[in-house]
């Protein structure tokens, strides 16, 4: 915390009483000769975002009771609650949401990706800081789980399928695309990670046909695993319904199939499994050509084998 004076002395000798976690008759006399429950210490910090941080229990109580402004925020944005839910003190966060204080702080905005100087959202800092106990308990408690931010939606910012699960039972849009286009069953499929995540969001839905735009060259699901290289993902994806050729007209035709990039690749397991469930062979494009000459370009790994795979 801080460590500048406040504009009454008093106040700073509070908040290092709160600190050090002094017994409770000390800060009631601390009250009593004149230090305020409400008023600043520094930079916008209040005597409960002291109690808070400290993870001082019997503190909060009192300044509770005494009235403190349970939704005080500092220069940054943040209240009481956001240092709850950013340590995990999951038991001060129940304290603080039994008291009344508000579970989201961030004005509502039709924007799709607002700008702001504020902070996140508790449930943001608790889940970012996989504190999922707190995370429950905010969602709980009416947290928005579909929350906007300037990269994207929560479910776009969820790092770990335990967050992913936690905003998905209570709600978060399976379909919500970041900033870039992408939905969370894409990045999940293009970073090759967890099974278990791409499977959560085929459970809840997830559409396993979602399309990129122009940014991304039109891109499905099934491109992104492709690219991936993991062939368990791709095979997942096709007998979860994801096609395997591009769904035609495109604005742009040219842009490459699941099958191209397989072959750009150099991968003859994927290029089997895709022509095995019935990738057009024969789709050309007017940049790259068909898949055939793509496989017969110099810089293709392991291309004779891909060309053999073409021809049985």
């Amino acid at each position: 915390m801080p460590a500048e004076c406040a504009a009454n002395p008093l106040q700073r000798s509070l908040a290092d009483a709160i600190i050090r976690m002094v017994p409770m008759d000390e800060l009631r006399i601390l009250l009593a000769c004149g230090a305020k429950v409400n008023e600043q210490v520094t930079q916008g910090l209040r005597p409960l975002h002291y109690a808070v941080w400290q993870n001082n229990e019997p503190a909060v109580q009192l300044l509770l009771v005494r009235n403190a402004d349970i939704n005080a925020i500092d220069e940054v944005g943040y209240s009481a609650l956001h240092l709850a839910a950013e340590h995990g003190y999951n038991d001060l966060a129940k304290q603080l949401l039994d008291a009344g204080c508000k579970v989201d702080y961030r004005e509502p905005t039709d924007d799709p990706y607002p700008r702001t100087t504020l902070c996140d959202e508790p449930l943001r800092l608790a889940l970012r800081n996989r504190h999922y106990e707190v995370a429950r308990l905010l969602l709980e408690r009416g947290a928005d789980p579909n929350k906007r931010y300037f990269f994207g939606s929560e479910i776009n910012l969820a790092t770990d399928v335990e967050s992913l699960e936690l905003l998905l039972k209570f709600g978060a849009n399976t379909e919500a695309r970041d900033r870039s286009g992408i939905t969370p069953l894409m990045r999940a499929v293009r970073t090759n990670g967890s099974i278990d995540a791409v499977l959560l969001l085929l459970q809840y839905g997830a559409d396993v046909n979602a399309m990129t735009d122009a940014r991304n060259d039109y891109r499905t699901v099934l491109h992104y695993a492709v690219l991936s290289g993991n062939a368990s993902l791709v095979n997942l994806l096709i007998k979860q319904g994801a096609r395997v050729d591009i769904p035609a007209p495109l604005p742009e035709p040219d842009r490459p199939s699941p099958l191209d990039l397989a072959v750009l690749r150099g991968d003859p397991t994927l290029v089997r499994i895709l022509l095995e469930n019935g990738a057009n062979v024969n789709r050309c494009s007017p940049i790259i050509g068909s898949p055939l000459h793509v496989a017969c370009a110099d810089n293709i790994p392991h291309r004779v084998e891909i060309m053999k795979v073409r021809f049985v």
